[in-house]
């Protein structure tokens, strides 16, 4: 599996905390090749808002989609229009066997599931509640490998 392309999209997603501009964009002020990917992606769903991240010289488009069952996706698009990753809420039995079993293996529960799709790469962001213990956020690969496991600090 390339887990190249999912560390280098999570690290540039990280980068967004020092973006050079940050602002709401209409789906209809974006460049046609971001807003043809945008309506591509959305699988029918409501594009909810777009932020728009500008970081040197480069433009990264996060168009936010509310889909039914009150399940969200966030569609990430670069400034040429090209897609770099989706990253939607997964629930019930959605939620991939073995996230349960590992969540369950770590005696907590999963708060939050989401899918994240870098080309044909698949992985899980999972947030953890444990009990007496600070909470974990747990990446996990299609296989069910875990990628990276980190304590939440609480404020």
């Amino acid at each position: 599996m390339k887990l190249t392309n999912s560390i280098a999209i999570m690290a540039l997603t990280t980068a967004f905390a020092s973006a050079d501009i940050e602002k709401e964009v209409r789906l209809g002020d974006c460049p046609e090749p971001v807003r043809k990917t945008l309506e591509a992606n959305a699988r029918e769903g409501r594009i909810d808002e777009i932020e728009m991240i500008s970081i040197a010289d480069k433009q990264i488009y996060i168009g936010e989609v509310d889909l039914p069952e009150d399940i969200d996706l966030k569609i990430f698009v670069n400034g040429d229009g090209s897609l770099m990753k989706t990253r939607e809420d997964v629930r019930g039995v959605a939620i991939p066997q073995f996230v349960t079993n590992a969540v369950k293996e770590m005696g907590g529960m999963a708060d939050d599931v989401e899918k994240e799709i870098v080309g044909k790469d698949v992985i899980y962001h999972v947030d953890v509640e444990l009990t007496g213990k600070p909470d974990l956020e747990v990446v996990f690969d299609s296989e069910g490998n875990v990628v990276s496991k980190t304590e939440e600090i609480e404020d």
